[in-house]
């Protein structure tokens, strides 16, 4: 019996193991456990045990995965890739919220990769977000099936929390199989129009208050970024649900917001960006973006050349934009034909159309080439890592969302559970 599919599972036990925090069922796994049945909670957790029912069924078991196997010999072997797709449905996991900059991209291009993929398969999006990407990473890279049914839209930091040493993190990178990118653009230090602040230099004499989910989120880091390495007084204001940033800096409770890309603002807001409702102070990237010739780079703005080594170095890691990548053990000839699919759509005339529309600016990245950048991360040095992770260090001066927002617009806070006293 192949394996179930962990789709299909409540998703507290997705998430849970995604994080490697599920206790094994005990061993009988009797009635439900997870919402699973009694032999997907055999299969699924791996749990096998020596005796009775449970050795039959393995026995069992394994007698119809040599038939199958045995039978698929007979009929010319596995479908090759051009086939394995046909009458087929490819999940496509997004790690962050809906509405989202990264969600919205993510949807648009499963909206039109099916029809360029043989087979013609049914593309389906499920949003898993939390902890900035990184649960839907776990579960992409640990849980979900190997064959290339399960496509993810990544969030750019990845292989960055991994070169810091995230223990949350899950997967390599180094592994991971890179389709392309939609998007590549610029992340932005920017305020709403009416706040006092006109320029860095400004955020270098008062202190102006920024919204972030968590002080991991690159909202929190590229403040960080921006104090350690030239010299702002930016302070944080920590605990938002993202989508709730933006409306905190409308209604003047936090000045601004970071991280957030050009291409996103004008996708999530476009009316801001017509009505200049918001200013933008500067430009994280390795390059300026064309649209934004006079916003100055951080790093022409850093204190001393490693300040500037350490902010492109994260400049880098924006130049991946809004990656989407498969899992370790795909069969290379379904990447292959997966980021073909991906290449085709980027100059598909439909999908062109709808990008428009949503005022959403395509600059796709290569698979081929989203392999390269990883690689060079993931080769540098460790002096310069060390620099760099002291620089993303915000500290504790930060304040919490339920001060300056409603708490609507804060993210829940999750209950520690009681320690059991010891008899």
């Amino acid at each position: 019996m192949a394996g179930a599919d962990p789709s299909r599972h409540d998703a507290r036990y997705t998430f849970q193991r995604a994080n490697g925090s599920l206790r094994r069922p005990r061993p009988g796994c009797s009635g439900r456990t997870h919402g699973l049945s009694f032999s997907q909670c055999r299969d699924y957790t791996g749990s096998r045990y020596t005796g009775g029912r449970h050795m039959t069924s393995s026995i069992r078991n394994a007698t119809i995965a040599a038939a199958t196997a045995l039978a698929a010999l007979a009929a010319g072997g596995p479908a090759g890739a051009d086939d394995f797709y046909k009458n087929r449905q490819i999940k496509l996991i997004i790690g962050n919220n809906v509405g989202t900059s990264y969600d919205i991209t993510a949807r648009l291009v499963g909206g039109h990769i099916a029809r360029h993929i043989p087979g013609n398969p049914r593309v389906v999006t499920q949003n898993m977000p939390g902890a900035t990407g990184l649960i839907a990473a776990n579960y992409v890279y640990n849980i979900a099936p190997k064959d290339g049914s399960v496509l993810s839209a990544a969030h750019q930091s990845l292989p960055m929390r991994q070169l810091f040493g995230d223990k949350s993190v899950k997967y390599d990178a180094a592994r991971l199989q890179w389709i392309g990118s939609p998007q590549s653009s610029v992340a932005l230090v920017a305020v709403w129009h009416a706040a006092p602040i006109k320029t860095m230099e400004d955020g270098k004499k008062d202190v102006y208050v920024f919204g972030a989910t968590t002080s991991r989120a690159s909202a929190a880091i590229v403040i960080a970024l921006a104090n350690n390495l030239i010299g702002t007084k930016f302070k944080l204001a920590l605990g938002y649900n993202g989508n709730h940033i933006d409306l905190a800096m409308e209604r003047g409770e936090v000045h601004g917001r970071a991280g957030q890309s050009w291409a996103g603002w004008k996708s999530v807001r476009p009316d801001w960006i017509r009505d200049r409702k918001i200013r933008i102070l500067a430009q994280l990237a390795l390059k300026r973006d064309p649209e934004l010739p006079a916003v100055p780079l951080m790093s022409d703005l850093a204190k001393d050349p490693r300040s500037r080594q350490i902010l492109n170095l994260f400049a880098a890691q924006i130049d991946t934009g809004r990656p989407m990548y498969v899992a370790p053990g795909v069969p290379r000839d379904r990447v292959n034909l997966l980021r073909a699919a991906f290449d085709t759509t980027m100059k598909d005339k439909a999908f062109l159309a709808e990008a428009k529309k949503l005022n959403h600016e395509v600059q796709p990245t290569s698979g081929v080439e989203l392999d390269r950048l990883t690689a060079e991360m993931m080769a540098t040095p460790k002096e310069l890592l060390a620099d760099a992770e002291k620089a993303m260090e915000y500290g504790s001066n930060y304040e919490s969302c339920q001060a300056r927002s409603d708490k609507t617009a804060c993210a829940k806070k999750k209950k520690k559970k009681k320690k059991k006293e010891a008899e």
